[in-house]
């Protein structure tokens, strides 16, 4: 495997190398460079990128709370291993849940949660440039619409299989579905809500979520065809 690298100026030192780190490790395995289902140890990472094990640790820790790596009582520390059948259950259970919250949610919308609704819309538009920032937009506009149901343990159960499905998100971000249609089908939610119609924004976000799983899955796919020469 080839020497990592690692460029920082900024401090504090020790979160700057974490976040460096993990920053490179996300990339190596979204490019397939850590194959998954691999195993890391830190002592190896901390020697390829020429640190010590501490910010290795607390990257491993960041990865792990993505969803990247997994902690495995007999192997230690491996890279997720996507799995078409895991993503498909998972949004199986996901998208009914999420259109009835919809459902529920713009029934009992107030004006403001209609503002802000279009706030974090505009703001997801500049963002489009920049995963990171975009993904915590896309979360506080999903759960803008879901609050208002006053369906706690529904937006619980919600809340979990999000992030149950985040890796897979966070794995092919770097690939994801083109950006315009991704912010059209969100206008296109929002704007059900605006027009107070409960039902026909839950055919939006079932349409939504559909598309997502279909693009991610076909992604799966591709990624274990092998290529022929």
């Amino acid at each position: 495997m080839r020497e990592g690298t690692i460029t920082t100026v900024a401090t504090p030192l020790r979160t700057t190398l974490t976040d460096a780190l993990v920053e490179a490790l996300r990339e190596e395995i979204r490019s397939g460079q850590l194959e998954p289902g691999s195993r890391l140890r830190q002592a190896d990472v901390a020697q390829r990128f020429h640190v010590s094990t501490t910010p290795v640790r607390e990257a491993f820790a960041a990865l792990e709370r993505e969803g990247l790596l997994v902690s495995s009582p007999h192997r230690g520390v491996v890279v997720f291993q996507p799995s078409i059948a895991d993503l498909q259950e998972t949004y199986e259970i996901r998208i009914p849940l999420e259109a009835l919250a919809t459902e529920k949610g713009v029934e009992n919308m107030t004006d403001q949660d209609i503002e802000r609704l279009r706030e974090l819309l505009d703001q997801m538009a500049r963002a489009a440039e920049d995963p990171v920032r975009y993904s915590k937009l896309n979360l506080e506009f999903h759960k803008t619409i879901y609050a208002p149901a006053r369906r706690p343990k529904l937006e619980k159960l919600i809340l979990e299989l999000r992030e149950a499905s985040a890796a897979y998100l966070r794995l092919y971000s770097a690939i994801s579905p083109n950006g315009k249609d991704t912010q059209r089908e969100h206008r296109e939610i929002f704007e059900a809500c605006a027009a107070r119609a409960p039902k026909r924004a839950a055919k939006a976000m079932t349409t939504h979520l559909q598309h997502t799983v279909e693009f991610v899955s076909r992604s799966l796919a591709e990624r274990e065809t092998p290529t022929t020469a």
